[in-house]
């Protein structure tokens, strides 16, 4: 049989490219975080709790593609550290709602001026016509994924 990787690269795609971007940026993030006792990851669950753009686990599970178990377990370990805080829902008692802390919207100003410098770098020389090409050919696979049924987790 012959080796060539690039054969594989259209059944499998981004079959390295997208997963090796994706795990550099949160090693280097998770890294810069880490003297605040935070993960890239935890960063980015207090970052849309405060932004509103998801308030429950399941939620969260949805908007970031990830298990709710893998969730579950970033919100306890946020919990914890007394950064974020469940109450439950009024009109679904079934669900909790998750909110910012204050000393969990202290840390997350504090991510928040550690994470702009590095994606700064990560930026740097792609302009802002490139970024949105990026951003269209990912809506459409992600759409083009859609169609293709629902997400199962």
């Amino acid at each position: 049989m012959e080796k060539d990787p690039a054969r594989y690269d259209a059944p499998f795609i981004a079959r390295l490219l997208l997963p090796k971007a994706v795990a550099r940026v949160f090693e280097v993030q998770d890294r810069a975080l880490a003297p605040i006792g935070l993960t890239a990851r935890q960063g980015l669950i207090l970052l849309s709790c405060d932004l509103e753009e998801a308030n429950t686990s399941a939620e969260l599970a949805a908007l970031y593609g990830l298990e709710a178990s893998s969730i579950t377990r970033l919100v306890d370990r946020l919990e914890k550290k007394r950064l974020i805080e469940r109450t439950r829902s009024r009109s679904d008692r079934r669900k909790a709602i998750l909110a910012l802390t204050p000393r969990g919207k202290a840390v997350l100003q504090r991510a928040v001026k550690i994470a702009g410098p590095i994606a700064r770098t990560t930026w740097k020389g792609v302009t802002e016509e490139e970024r949105k090409t990026l951003a269209a050919i990912v809506t459409k696979v992600l759409n083009n994924l859609k169609q293709m049924g629902p997400e199962e987790k």
